[in-house]
């Protein structure tokens, strides 16, 4: 009953609902023997459909997450963090200041302080405002690491990036003038590709350190699964994204 209810909840919200009332118009223009336009609406059922089944979503994006997996043994000379989003007018009590950090990004951050705890390594952010109204991506990210007790100087800062290939660029200016030479590369798993491509073309051997994992390498197979959803269609939003950003990126 339980899962029942799962069901009918995730089938009254969208894209659910959009997909029941698609599909109710496919049919209509069948009986009215429009059939081309029961034919476009009835394909875009399936699309949307098959896009937003979390099963499609979670195999699509594994595909991307599981090119790298996180060294066990860390060795580099400076920890390259690479942010993904941030609010900017909520008040923060906590570390004094305005701006939330997405969950993508705080995920990173905690990696981060992480791996400094253990190695010690110093850290560059990198990110910086991309919208008018989101926050200072590495502004932000630095105000939690002081937060968890890495000390100010050891920390660095690109917070003029507002893309994957900026990320790249602004930071191989830093780490050349730092003298660092063996980068460790953090961002969330579905993100790493794409960042070392563009790292890649500016002849930089980053040492990629996955986090923030999204996808299920391991799916037990259920209804639910098949089950249009809206988190499944972010899930293949997600993927679709990387691999349009990896296909510039080679291309470029």
């Amino acid at each position: 009953m339980i899962y029942l209810i799962k069901i009918v909840y995730t089938l009254l919200f969208p894209p659910g609902i959009i997909i029941l009332l698609l599909l109710a118009v496919a049919l209509w223009l069948k009986q009215k023997k429009e059939y081309l336009g029961a034919l476009l609406v009835g394909l875009s059922v399936l699309l949307l459909g098959v896009s937003s089944m979390p099963y499609f979503g979670n195999t699509l994006l594994n595909s991307i997450e599981r090119r790298y997996t996180p060294p066990v043994q860390v060795s580099g000379d400076v920890l390259v963090l690479l942010t993904g989003g941030a609010t900017l007018d909520h008040a923060d009590p906590l570390t004094k200041g305005e701006g939330y950090l997405t969950g993508n990004t705080a995920a990173r951050v905690l990696t981060v302080a992480e791996l400094y705890r253990s190695t010690k390594l110093p850290i560059l952010l990198s990110g910086g405002q991309v919208f008018r109204d989101t926050g200072n991506e590495s502004q932000i990210a630095k105000r939690h690491l002081l937060a968890l007790g890495v000390p100010e100087s050891s920390i660095s800062m690109d917070d003029k990036s507002r893309n994957t290939e900026e990320n790249a660029v602004n930071t191989t200016a830093i780490l050349t003038e730092k003298g660092w030479k063996a980068p460790i590369l953090i961002t969330s798993a579905f993100h790493m590709a794409r960042s070392v491509k563009q790292f890649q073309k500016l002849k930089i051997d980053v040492v990629p350190y996955p986090t923030d994992y999204i996808s299920q390498q391991n799916q037990q197979l259920s209804i639910s699964k098949f089950i249009p959803s809206s988190s499944g269609l972010s899930t293949t939003t997600i993927a679709l994204k990387e691999f349009l950003g990896l296909f510039a990126a080679r291309n470029n």
